[in-house]
């Protein structure tokens, strides 16, 4: 038997030595998923000093050896936090970021004081965790919604159906032959043109020559990271021009993008006809992270492209 408090205190040592800044939380995480028990049952475990098998302690290092590969941790354990809620994760599929949540409580506050019910749309759902996120939310404060959820990447779209299956929520799996039309196969779709309160998306926005500063995104498929072009916009912008069509007038878009995207989404936006009140948000670490506007109502529909930013 070995004793839990000085397995946890090695395995920080061990993480942080590594280069892990969150050594702290991630060696309570391992050891919690290993003995599968929540964060608070394994405080009571620790305070109570208690021992554990020589084969559990094996299992938290062989984790531990992982975790200094950077395999990510959301990817060791299954599962990431986000907005309150357990999301499954696993390999191929784009592991949500905190930084997110700030885009659900962004159309959370939005949508505060409206009683429904809603329409609301998640273009690159990924894991689902956003449309999960929303659901639940909205749910909370008793105003129906429908919510549906779209993705090219059959891992993602079977995940997603996971962690949106308690919500309600249409999971839809996109043509993947076009990116830049990512809902145009989906016929169940074609109804509700013209009808959604809100698009909301996180979608690939890294400038394809820009390499990944952390090892590991180098996990997190390709294609859920770059934007389609040497600057990253094109996705983002197709995106946008999309949710001209899917959105009713006065309807909200808000999407996550590149933080050298600040001024210039904003701006190629502002130039169309089709968006109103286009605003930069900032995430936590006042970085500018999402653009935000509203669905005008000076066109019913459109299929002319926001124009395409200088490359």
């Amino acid at each position: 038997m070995t004793d839990l408090n000085a397995i946890i205190q090695q395995v920080r040592q061990h993480l942080a030595e590594a280069g892990i800044g969150s050594a702290d939380t991630e060696a309570a995480s391992i050891a919690a998923h290993v003995l599968q028990v929540d964060r608070g049952r394994l405080g009571v475990l620790q305070v109570l000093g208690q021992s554990i098998a020589q084969s559990t302690s094996n299992q938290i290092w062989a984790l531990v050896e992982a975790r200094k590969r950077r395999i990510p941790l959301q990817h060791l354990t299954g599962v990431a936090g986000f907005y309150g809620l357990d999301i499954q994760t696993g390999p191929g599929v784009f592991i949500p970021r905190p930084e997110t949540e700030i885009l659900v409580e962004t159309t959370l506050e939005h949508f505060a004081d409206t009683t429904g019910p809603l329409n609301i749309l998640d273009l690159c759902t990924g894991t689902g965790a956003i449309a999960a996120a929303l659901a639940e939310h909205l749910g909370r404060q008793n105003t129906p919604v429908a919510l549906w959820a779209v993705d090219l990447s059959p891992a993602a779209v079977e995940l997603a159906r996971k962690n949106a299956a308690p919500y309600n929520v249409t999971v839809l799996c996109a043509d993947a032959t076009d990116r830049a039309s990512i809902v145009s196969a989906d016929a169940q779709l074609e109804t509700l043109l013209g009808k959604f309160d809100a698009v909301v998306s996180n979608p690939p926005y890294i400038p394809d020559d820009t390499p990944v500063n952390q090892p590991e995104a180098e996990h997190d498929p390709h294609m859920a990271l770059y934007g389609g072009s040497p600057d990253g916009t094109a996705i983002p912008l197709a995106i946008a021009n999309q949710a001209l069509d899917w959105l009713a007038p006065g309807g909200l878009f808000i999407m996550e993008h590149d933080e050298t995207h600040g001024h210039s989404l904003a701006s190629a936006m502002r130039t169309h006809v089709g968006w109103q009140v286009v605003t930069t948000l900032q995430d936590l670490r006042h970085t500018d992270r999402f653009v935000s506007a509203i669905r005008s109502d000076l066109v019913q529909s459109t299929s002319k492209t926001i124009p395409t930013l200088a490359q």
